[in-house]
Parts: C-alpha cells; sequence; structure tokens
C-alpha cells in the first residue's frame, strides 16, 4: 500500500502544481484585463473632454458672421448713434456676447505680423513688405487652441522685376 500512497501523492502534487500553474496564468490574465480597462477609462475620458471642448464649434462657427455683422455695425456708427442709448445697449450685448464666447474657449487670432498660413487666409495682396500683413477683412478665431476659422487678411508682396518689365511692356 505504499506504492499506491506514493503515487496518490504524487498524482495530487501534480495535480497542484497544475492548479498553481493555471492560478499564475489567470492572476496574469486579470492584471491586463484590469490595467486594458483603466487604459479604456482614460482613453474614453479624454474623448469626452475632446468631445466637450470641440461640441459646441458648429454654433460657434454660425454665430461668428452675427458677431462679424454687429460689431460692424458698431464701426460703422456715427457719432451722435454713438451717444444714444440703443447703442450702448448693442455695445454692452456684444461684449457680453464675446465674454461668453471666450469663456467657452474662443480666442480672436492675432493678425498684425506676418502672415502665417495656419492661422491667416491671404483673401488679396497689395504691393509692400513681404508677407506683412496689410488689413484684415475678417477676424479668425481659435476654439481651445485648434483654428476654428482662419483670418482673411491682405497681405503684403514685392512686385517682382519681372512683373514690372511686363507692366511696362
Amino acid at each position: 500500500m505504499g506504492k499506491k500512497k506514493t503515487e496518490d501523492f504524487e498524482k495530487l502534487q501534480q495535480e497542484l502544481d497544475g492548479l498553481r500553474d493555471l492560478a499564475i496564468q489567470l492572476e496574469n490574465q486579470l492584471k491586463r484585463a484590469v490595467a486594458d480597462y483603466h487604459n479604456l477609462e482614460k482613453r474614453v475620458a479624454e474623448g469626452r473632454s475632446e468631445l466637450t471642448k470641440w461640441g459646441t464649434s458648429e454654433l460657434l462657427v454660425k454665430l461668428l458672421p452675427v458677431l462679424d455683422h454687429l460689431e460692424q455695425a458698431l464701426s460703422g456708427a456715427s457719432e451722435t448713434d454713438r451717444e444714444s442709448g440703443w447703442f450702448k445697449g448693442v455695445e454692452l450685448a456684444v461684449k457680453e456676447l464675446n465674454t461668453v464666447l471666450q469663456s467657452e474657449g474662443l480666442d480672436q487670432i492675432a493678425a498684425d505680423g506676418q502672415f502665417d498660413p495656419n492661422l491667416h487666409e491671404a483673401v488679396d495682396t497689395r504691393e509692400g513688405e513681404n508677407d506683412k500683413i496689410l488689413e484684415v477683412v475678417r477676424k479668425g478665431y481659435t476654439l481651445n487652441g485648434k483654428v476654428l476659422r482662419p483670418a482673411g487678411v491682405v497681405v503684403g508682396r514685392k512686385e517682382s522685376r519681372v512683373e514690372s518689365q511686363e507692366s511696362r511692356q
């Protein structure tokens, strides 16, 4: 009977070793699954954050022409109009609208220096200092650091000798 007990013991020992290996494999799989789940949670949170930042972009793009028209109306008002109550009310409403838009992440693109094709759209050129912005035709905006609408600008170009010779002929 001693031999039988030894065989049973060895068989149980092999079974126990197999179960230990299985437990280690399952523990490793569980660790990987938990790590994958945490990574997925992180990616989903980042995606939500990005969606929240850009979710309003479609509405803002539609509001920008309205803002342009209101600012154009204010700039074209006469001195008499500027003293009236309605003008001051509209001016206050435009300032408040700008404040709300800025709080949503909208910023105006600076257009007072060198032309940058990433931020500006050249709508025309005029003789002047090469690649210098001469005039802003339409304000540009970024939303949370990304260009929502490039600034429409007139860019300076030096007249080349070839062009000036052709124009003389």
